[in-house]
């Protein structure tokens, strides 16, 4: 007979964040604290569900955002599901039986509320894989790059690819200066950039609440924000979240200086300061779906990282929907994307995070 077990929401689970910690690939993806912030964020509402074995004891977990693109394509057309980190489950029939079941409960509910759902592992998916693929999620190919940290600052930068090293270099000789700004400065220096990023690359930007939501749920142990100036210039800034001796890069943006490269030294402070501290990884968070050009992800790949290939799962829950909205999406996302208020000064911007609906 199988193990019977239940699901539950994740407020009626106060084991919830224990689960995630002990949980060799809890992330702070799975986090409360990222699920509130989700809350906050406009156009996101998360699933965020666990599996209970009849003695109380969590077995499995799952969280996903249904994200909205755009009010205007039609909620199903504009609408997909995102799980930020895999689903967990315990290496035990109660934990396999659970993660179906969360599995089926997720599809069971997004099925004609959003376009496709899309599972974007921070682990090789070993554990999940199987039952990922029975559900109807099929595997891509998809590049991220990671890199080992270590408290020796110069080992660390003698590690880096020789152009990210020169591009530091030239910065600092150009009078590129980085810091941290902490509370709503950083928040509002981090948007701007993104905006000209995203208004540039025409794609639709999460809103600026997530931002607002993180720095009111973490301190800066979790959440950071660190800005590039040359002179009095703002030109580039990036977020990042901490989280079991891991760094992510959450969201950069810049502006595209000539001779300069602002966010390699915006990455680097990050890196040095992360590192001193004792974190291990620092994770570049997304490098291209495997064999296609992504400027994004060549930026990334000359930090000296190595390669990973963890992929993403995506189910399309209706394939004529998707080739309608891919086609829509295409014709319409200058409209939807933010609007730049540098444009047309001359200056170009580079977006180091772009996201596409499809």
């Amino acid at each position: 007979m199988s193990p019977a077990v239940r699901l539950l929401e994740y407020g009626e689970l106060p084991q919830w964040d224990q689960y995630v910690l002990d949980h060799p690939h809890g992330s702070i993806f799975h986090t409360s604290g990222m699920l509130r912030c989700q809350l906050a964020t406009k156009d996101h509402y998360p699933f965020a569900y666990g599996a209970v074995t009849d003695d109380g004891r969590l077995c499995a977990l799952l969280v996903a955002s249904r994200v909205v693109t755009s009010s205007g394509l039609g909620l199903s057309l504009a609408s997909r599901s995102v799980l930020y980190a895999e689903p967990l489950a315990s290496p035990t029939e109660e934990g396999r039986r659970g993660l179906k079941l969360l599995l089926s409960e997720h599809d069971r509910q997004m099925q004609g509320r959003v376009l496709f759902a899309e599972v974007r592992p921070l682990f090789p998916a070993v554990e999940v894989d199987r039952v990922l693929t029975e559900q109807g999620y099929e595997h891509l190919g998809y590049l991220n790059y990671e890199l080992d940290l270590e408290p020796d600052v110069d080992a660390l930068f003698s590690r880096l690819g020789p152009k990210r090293r020169n591009n530091v270099r030239a910065a600092a000789r150009r009078g590129v200066q980085v810091r941290e700004c902490e509370g709503n400065v950083g928040t509002q220096q981090l948007y701007a950039m993104l905006t000209e990023s995203y208004a540039t690359s025409r794609l639709p930007m999460v809103d600026r609440s997530i931002f607002e939501a993180a720095q009111q749920e973490w301190g800066r142990d979790t959440y950071r924000v660190y800005v590039a100036y040359l002179g009095d210039r703002l030109v580039a800034a990036a977020c990042f979240l901490t989280y079991k001796r891991r760094v992510i890069c959450w969201f950069a943006g810049t502006v595209r200086v000539p001779g300069v490269s602002a966010t390699s030294s915006v990455f680097w402070e990050a890196m040095r300061a992360y590192a001193l501290e004792g974190y291990d990884l620092f994770d570049l968070a997304g490098g291209g779906w495997e064999g296609e050009g992504y400027g994004p992800g060549r930026f990334k790949a000359k930090f000296g990282g190595r390669e990973v290939n963890y992929g993403r799962y995506r189910k399309v829950f209706s394939p004529w929907k998707f080739r309608v909205a891919s086609a829509v999406y295409d014709q319409v996302r200058r409209f939807i994307a933010p609007k730049s208020t540098l444009l047309g000064r001359g200056e170009r911007y580079q977006d180091i995070h772009q996201e596409p609906l499809s």
